[in-house]
């Protein structure tokens, strides 16, 4: 009776072992996995970012001296209807548009985006500064 009743906990806590194991792998993968998509949708906004600034610098025509470069924020397009998406309001971010020389000595039109979205993610490179200008 003694050792069917041990056998009975052994396999109780075989059981409750189990359980709290493939609970804990399910909830690392939700988490990794939510974290996952959320890079992609930041990602996503700032090819967004970069290609709402190339039609904004277009649709204007403005023109850029050779050698120099022009800040183009995130709100700038968000006001003038380049840029839309309901992650922008957690973000802020802007672009960097240089007319910078080629190795070649032709000077090229180049589009830089950064974005950071809290403490969420920032892209390599955002500096706060750039926007207080």
């Amino acid at each position: 009776m003694k050792r069917e009743r041990e056998k009975h906990i052994t396999r109780l806590h075989i059981i409750l072992f189990s359980i709290i194991v493939i609970a804990a792998v399910t909830t690392v993968i939700v988490v990794k996995t939510g974290g996952s998509r959320k890079i992609q949708r930041y990602k996503k906004l700032e090819k967004d970012l970069n290609t709402a600034t190339i039609y904004y610098f277009g649709n204007k025509e403005l023109e850029l001296e050779k050698g120099r470069i022009k800040v183009i924020t995130m709100d700038t397009l968000i006001k003038n209807g380049y840029l839309q998406d309901e992650i922008t309001s957690k973000c802020k971010g802007y672009t960097i548009v240089s007319n910078a020389r080629q190795i070649d000595g032709s000077y090229e039109i180049g589009y830089n985006s950064y974005i950071k979205c809290g403490d969420s993610y920032k892209t390599i490179g955002f500096e706060d500064n750039i926007l207080n200008q």
